[in-house]
């Protein structure tokens, strides 16, 4: 019996190392250089044009954002403060195929709504040569972005955490 429990151990560990062995390649599903913050803009506040950000984590979890253009004031105040504009984000999984990624935009928790969710696609080509990634949206309309940082900020990493759970 010696010979069949040292067996029995013997396979527990190589199934248990051929586990970790994928779940350590599943962490990184896009490649390396795509991951950070992407934005069309310094930030979604610049200029008077509407922008669009891009925190994707190397797991493939992120956050997109876009702004509408800036509001013009029709009384001529306040013009030294930002104008206001509507800003919204929703959490995303990307899958990558070397520099090509496809984001889906998703909603913690099921239902109706998620379901529609899955079936949105943002197909994104990245250009080495001149750091550029470019997102086509169901619309058709395609956005550049370029990168900002090679990491997610701290606010919207722990937002991308909370839309994982």
């Amino acid at each position: 019996m010696p010979g069949r429990q040292g067996a029995v151990k013997r396979a527990i560990l190589l199934a248990l190392a051929a586990l970790s062995h994928l779940s350590a390649g599943a962490a990184d599903v896009i490649v390396p250089h795509l991951a950070g913050t992407w934005g069309s803009a310094a930030s979604l506040h610049a200029g008077t044009a509407g922008q669009t950000e891009l925190h994707l984590q190397p797991d493939g979890f992120g956050l997109m954002a876009g702004s509408t253009p800036a509001s013009q004031r029709i009384d001529g105040g306040a013009a030294d403060k930002p104008a206001p504009r509507a800003v919204i984000g929703f959490p995303v999984r990307a899958t990558g195929d070397g520099d090509m990624l496809t984001l889906q935009p998703f909603l913690p928790g099921g239902g109706r709504q998620a379901a529609k969710m899955a079936r949105i696609a943002i197909a994104c080509v990245h250009a080495a040569t001149e750091a550029v990634l470019t997102c086509t949206g169901p619309d058709g309309v395609a956005t550049a972005m370029r990168r900002r940082s090679a990491t997610v900020p701290s606010e919207a990493a722990a937002q991308i955490e909370a839309a994982r759970r």
